[in-house]
C-alpha cells in the first residue's frame, strides 16, 4: 500500500501557561513563567516548593487528571464536527497519582483515567507509558498507523497531573528535580542548557492533537495545520536514570526521524528540544544534536519550554510537540527561559531572550524518557 500523509487539523493544550493552545503560545513568545511558588509543597516542609501547576483545574479537584485530558481533548476537536466512535485513541495518562481531596489522599489509577477517556471513542485504545517520551511516543504512534492506512483518523497525546508532595518526594533521590535556593526567583527554577542549572521542576500539563490522513482532512474541508513527515524511536540501553555523555541513543533517534522524512539534516530549520535543565540530559542532549547535525548544528535554532512551564513529564511530548507545529505555521522560534550563560558543553545555536523570526516551515521535537526511550517527529509548514 502507498503510504498515505499524515497531517494535523486541531491541538488542544492545558498547561501553566494557559487553559488553551493560543494562551501558551503567547505566552511563550511573551517570555513569561507558568512556574511558580506553591503553599502546600510550603506547608509540607519539602525541600522542593517549585512547580508548573494549572490553576485553572485546582489541584483539589475530584478527577482532575481526567478534567485536564477532556480539556485539551475538547479544543483539539472543537468544530471537527467528528463522530467520535470513528476516532482512535492513543494517550499516555503517565502514573498512577494521590490527589489531595478534603484532607485525605485519593490514589486515581492512570489506566482509570485512560479508560474513562478511551469510551467515547473508536478503535484503536492505546495507552503509552514511554516515561518523559509518552506524549511523543502517543502521536508518532497515530502517525504511522494513519500512514499504512489502518486507521483514517485519531485523537493522540498524554496529560499529567504530577504535582503532589508524594511525587516530589519520590523524584528527589534521583537528584533531578530543581532544589530551592533562598532568595533566588521561583519562576528560575528550571534553565535548560544554562551553566546555573540544577534540575527541572514538575508540572502539571496535557496536551492533545487531532491527527489525520490528507485525504480525510480535504474530504471534511479542514483547517490543515501542519503535517507530519517523520518520527523515529531508539533506546538506549544504558542506564535507568542518564543518557550516555555522548547521547548516542537519542542521535540515532534522530538519525532514524531523519530517515523516515527522507530529509537531509540541512532541511531541518528549527529544533524543540527536550531540554529539561538536568546536568547529564542537557549535555547529552547537545551532543546528540551536534553530533547529528555536523557543521549545520550552529545554523540550526534550537528551544525548549520547560523553564517556561516545567517538565509536565507524559504530557511534555504533546505539549512540545503543539509549540513545534506552532513554530512551522508561522515561522517563530520561542525563546528558552531563563537561559542566560550557555553552559560551554551544551553549546548550539540557542534561542535566548527574546523569540526568532526563522521563517521555520520543517521543525524536529524530540522527547527522551526516563529508562532511555527516545523519540522524535518532524513538522512541517503544508501548502498544498
Amino acid at each position: 500500500m502507498t503510504n498515505r500523509r499524515v497531517v494535523v487539523t486541531g491541538t488542544g493544550a492545558v498547561s501553566a501557561l494557559g487553559q488553551n493552545t493560543e494562551e501558551l503560545w503567547s505566552a511563550l513568545l511573551a517570555g513569561k513563567s507558568g512556574i511558580r511558588r506553591l503553599q502546600r509543597l510550603v506547608d509540607a516542609g519539602l525541600p522542593i516548593t517549585t512547580g508548573g501547576e494549572v490553576t485553572a483545574i485546582p489541584y483539589d479537584t475530584c478527577n482532575r487528571d481526567r478534567k485536564m485530558a477532556q480539556r485539551a481533548i475538547n479544543e483539539a476537536l472543537k468544530n471537527s464536527q467528528f463522530n467520535l466512535k470513528t476516532l482512535g485513541f492513543i494517550w499516555s495518562t503517565g502514573l498512577d497519582i494521590f490527589q489531595e481531596q478534603n484532607g485525605n489522599l485519593i490514589l486515581h489509577r492512570a489506566g482509570s483515567c485512560f479508560s474513562s477517556l478511551a469510551t467515547q471513542f473508536g478503535k484503536p485504545n492505546l495507552m503509552i507509558a514511554t516515561a518523559c517520551a509518552s506524549g511523543t511516543q502517543a502521536i508518532g504512534e497515530a502517525y504511522w498507523l494513519i500512514k499504512k492506512g489502518r486507521i483514517d483518523a485519531c485523537i493522540a497525546g498524554g496529560s499529567s497531573v504530577i504535582l503532589t508532595p508524594f511525587y516530589v518526594i519520590g523524584f528527589s533521590p534521583l537528584q533531578v528535580l530543581s532544589k530551592d535556593i533562598e532568595g533566588d526567583d521561583p519562576t528560575k527554577s528550571c534553565r535548560p542548557f544554562d551553566k546555573r542549572r540544577r534540575g527541572f521542576t514538575l508540572a502539571d500539563g496535557a496536551g492533545a492533537l487531532l491527527v489525520e490522513s490528507l485525504q480525510s482532512a480535504k474530504r471534511r474541508n479542514a483547517t490543515i495545520l501542519a503535517e507530519i513527515i517523520g518520527f523515529g524511536v531508539s533506546q538506549d540501553a544504558y542506564d535507568l536514570n542518564s543518557p550516555p555523555n555522548d547521547g548516542a541513543g537519542a542521535c540515532l533517534c534522530i538519525k532514524r526521524t531523519l530517515e523516515d522524512a527522507s530529509l537531509k539534516t540541512t532541511e531541518i530549520d528549527a529544533i524543540n528540544a527536550h531540554g529539561t535543565g538536568t546536568l547529564v540530559g542537557d549535555r547529552a542532549e547537545a551532543a546528540a544534536i551536534r553530533s547529528t547535525f555536523g557543521k549545520t548544528w550552529t545554523s540550526t535554532p534550537v528551544s525548549s519550554i520547560k523553564g517556561a512551564i516545567g517538565h509536565a513529564m507524559s504530557s511534555a511530548g504533546a505539549l512540545e510537540a503543539i509549540v513545534a507545529l506552532k513554530t512551522c505555521s508561522t515561522g517563530i522560534v520561542p525563546p528558552t527561559i531563563n537561559l542566560e550563560v550557555p553552559d560551554k558543553e551544551c553549546e548550539l545555536d540557542h534561542v535566548i531572550g527574546r523569540y526568532r523570526e526563522a521563517d521555520a516551515e520543517t521543525v524536529l521535537s524530540t522527547s527522551f524518557g526516563m529508562g532511555g526511550q527516545n523519540c522524535a517527529i518532524i513538522f512541517r509548514r503544508i501548502f498544498d
